[in-house]
């Protein structure tokens, strides 16, 4: 599909077009709704492909022009954020197979958390989980500092390299549902993903929300960097909508945790956004807890 010039001469100035011709994929690493992401190389160094689904430009063509505007947009609002905990973006490509669009970004060798957190053959103690969780909030830190509300904060969202047995790497990536915060909307549908998503996001109708939905949502992070569990596992949406609605359903907090990371859990997911804590102070009091699980270790 051709982009409409109008895309282009906006957004392009900020980023670089990369020739399909000089990309290789090598293997397949997840496909979604909108696409399919491929480990490959550009020019000799590891990349995340992300190819954006044909299907995508099927419909009406009011409606592929909005999802190609909204391509061009995000890749312009990537391109422009530079963070050691943010994947880093390298560029676009148009000229995909069919006309097909596709953005280039970094690779990171362990995946996502998630997948680390279900492979038992890898260990990661309390100060790594601590490091990790670390990382994400600083990575989170940065993109609110610029007006970015992520909305889809999880552990399948965050990338990780653990190549440095003692210091692991995590940064925050797909940006899919980002959006520039500036009187941020939510209308006609659901943002995020159950049960990741805030309170304020499921109660219906047009509300303005801020970004402490990010808060909510990273208070579900923590659970799962805790337990290596998925919440809610065995439940269905309905209820798990009730009961985040609601502020009657929270994760179950397993007896070893302990008090200041459920003290940092809890309020993260508290049900006024005004009462959780912004990622400047999330960062600064894992960067305590992180200092202090180093300090046990050296003495130990």
């Amino acid at each position: 599909m051709r982009i409409n010039n109008y895309s282009f001469l906006t957004f392009s100035c900020y980023f670089q077009i990369i020739k399909n011709t000089d990309l290789e994929e090598l293997r397949e690493l997840g496909s979604g709704t909108f696409g399919t992401v491929y480990h490959g190389k550009w020019r000799g160094s590891d990349v995340a492909i992300k190819r954006i689904k044909k299907s995508c430009f099927t419909g009406r063509r009011s409606e592929q022009e909005r999802l190609t505007f909204d391509f061009w947009k995000e890749a312009g609002i990537l391109s422009k954020l530079h963070h050691p905990n943010v994947v880093a973006f390298y560029g676009v490509v148009q000229d995909g197979p069919g006309g097909t669009l596709a953005t280039v970004t970094e690779f990171m060798v362990d995946g996502s958390l998630r997948q680390v957190l279900l492979r038992k053959d890898r260990h990661l103690d309390r100060r790594k989980r601590l490091i990790i969780a670390m990382d994400a909030a600083f990575g989170m830190e940065y993109l609110h500092s610029k007006n970015i509300v992520h909305f889809d904060l999880k552990c399948d969202n965050l990338l990780v390299n653990l190549k440095d047995l003692s210091r692991p790497i995590c940064k925050v990536g797909d940006f899919g549902l980002s959006k520039i915060k500036r009187n941020t909307l939510v209308s006609g549908g659901v943002r995020g993903t159950l049960p990741w998503m805030a309170p304020e996001l499921l109660n219906g109708g047009s509300i303005k929300v801020s970004e402490k939905v990010d808060a909510f949502s990273f208070g579900i992070v923590l659970w799962e960097i805790l337990t290596g569990e998925e919440p809610y596992a065995n439940m269905h949406y309905g209820a798990i909508i009730g009961g985040i609605v609601n502020n009657t359903l929270r994760p179950t907090i397993p007896s070893y945790c302990d008090p200041e990371w459920r003290r940092l859990m809890e309020q993260c997911w508290a049900p006024n956004p005004a009462a959780r804590p912004s990622f400047s102070e999330i960062a600064s009091r894992l960067r305590v807890m992180s200092t202090a699980a180093q300090t046990r270790k050296s003495g130990s």
